[in-house]
C-alpha cells in the first residue's frame, strides 16, 4: 500500500515533502519529534513532549498526513493520544466539522470534517479553509496549474518561531486578527504547523485566541474558558473567524435544549486533563503500544541505571574530537 502511495503522489510534491523533512532535522520547535512512514513521505508520525503550560508534562502522538494538493489543501493531523483539548476532537466522535454553518448543521459530504482525534488547523491557518477557496485548490490541482512545477520555496522561520522561543515571543507570535500566522497557505511551511501545534499545548494565550467555530471540541473549548475565568481571566466579545456570535446566537435560538454555553464546566477541565495527562505518560501508552497503532516512533523502558549509562555514552562521544 506505501509503495502505491509513493509511486501516485507527484514528484514535485514529494520533493517538496523530503525537503522540508531535511530541514526539520536541523531545526524543529522544542520537543517536537518526525518521522516519515517508509516509503510515503505523505505520511509523517509525530511525539510532542509538552514541556510548560496547562498540558505539561504530557506526552502526544499524532501523525500527519498530506495531500496530494499541499500546500494548497492544509494537510490531517490526528492525534492517537487521547487528550480533551479545544482543538482535537474526541476519538469516541465520529466526525466534527471544521466548516460550522450557521445553522449548525453539516453535510455529510463536507469535505473538511474531521475524523476522531483530527486536529482542526481552522484556527492557526484561516486562509486553508472556507468553501470556496477549498474548491478554488482543487480545481488549480486538477487544472494543473503551471506554477507548481517550480520547487516551492520554504521560507525560513521567522525570529520568534525560533525553537529557542520564549513565552513572551511566542505572544508576539500571535495576531490580533483570528489567524495565527500571516501567511498565506502556499507559503506556510511544516515547521509553522508544528510550532502551532505545541503552542495550542504549552501557550495559555493562544488557547484563549481560538474561536468557538474553530473548535474541534465545543466542550473542551467551554470548559477551558470557565477554568480561565476561575484564575481571574477577562474575556470581551468571544474571538471569531467573521462573526462567531452569529454562529452562536443562530444555533441556541433554534434549540430548545440547554446550550452547552450553560452547562456547569466548573472544574470540568481540570479533571479530564490531569486524567488525560496521566494516561498519557502510563507505562501501556508509552511502552505497550496501546494506541500506536503503525506508528514508527517507539519509547525503550529503561531503568536508571541504564539511562545514566546511555547518558555518559553519549556525552563522550560529543567531546571526542571528529
Amino acid at each position: 500500500m506505501a509503495s502505491q502511495k509513493f509511486s501516485s503522489l507527484p514528484a514535485l510534491r514529494r520533493q517538496h515533502l523530503l525537503a522540508e523533512f531535511t530541514g526539520l532535522k536541523q531545526a524543529c520547535p522544542d520537543g517536537v519529534y518526525v518521522g516519515l512512514t517508509p516509503g510515503d513521505p505523505s505520511v509523517w508520525f509525530g511525539v510532542m513532549f509538552v514541556r510548560d503550560g496547562p498540558y505539561a508534562p504530557a506526552v502526544m502522538r499524532f501523525q500527519i498526513s498530506f495531500p496530494d494538493s499541499y500546500p494548497r489543501l492544509p494537510p490531517l493531523v490526528t492525534f492517537s493520544t487521547d487528550m480533551f483539548h479545544p482543538l482535537i476532537t474526541p476519538l469516541s466522535t465520529y466526525m466534527y466539522s471544521t466548516d460550522v454553518q450557521d445553522n449548525g448543521t453539516v453535510s455529510a459530504t463536507d469535505e473538511e470534517r474531521l475524523p476522531p482525534g483530527g486536529f482542526s488547523l481552522r484556527h492557526g491557518f484561516p486562509d486553508w479553509f472556507g468553501r470556496r477557496g477549498r474548491k478554488t485548490a482543487e480545481q488549480k490541482q486538477a487544472g494543473g496549474d503551471q506554477l507548481a512545477r517550480q520547487t516551492p520555496h520554504r521560507p525560513p522561520p521567522p525570529a520568534d518561531l525560533s525553537s529557542g522561543d520564549t513565552p513572551g515571543s511566542r505572544v508576539s507570535a500571535m495576531r490580533q486578527s483570528p489567524g495565527f500566522f500571516d501567511a498565506k497557505a502556499r507559503e506556510v511551511s511544516i515547521f509553522a504547523i508544528l510550532y502551532y501545534m505545541r503552542s495550542t499545548f504549552d501557550d495559555e494565550d493562544v488557547l484563549d485566541t481560538i474561536p468557538l467555530e474553530a473548535a474541534g471540541n465545543p466542550g473542551a473549548w467551554q470548559a477551558w474558558r470557565t477554568h480561565r475565568i476561575e484564575k481571574g481571566k477577562e474575556f470581551g466579545l468571544p474571538p471569531a473567524l467573521g462573526d462567531a456570535t452569529t454562529t452562536v446566537s443562530s444555533t441556541a435560538s433554534q434549540a430548545p435544549a440547554r446550550k452547552p454555553g450553560e452547562w456547569n464546566w466548573e472544574g470540568v477541565w481540570e479533571e479530564r486533563v490531569k486524567k488525560g495527562i496521566s494516561t498519557s505518560l502510563s507505562e501501556p501508552v508509552m511502552f505497550g503500544g496501546t494506541g500506536q497503532g503503525d506508528d514508527i516512533i517507539h519509547f525503550l523502558n529503561v531503568g536508571e541505571d541504564d539511562l545514566n549509562s546511555m547518558k555518559e555514552n553519549l556525552l563522550r562521544t560529543v567531546d571526542q574530537p571528529s
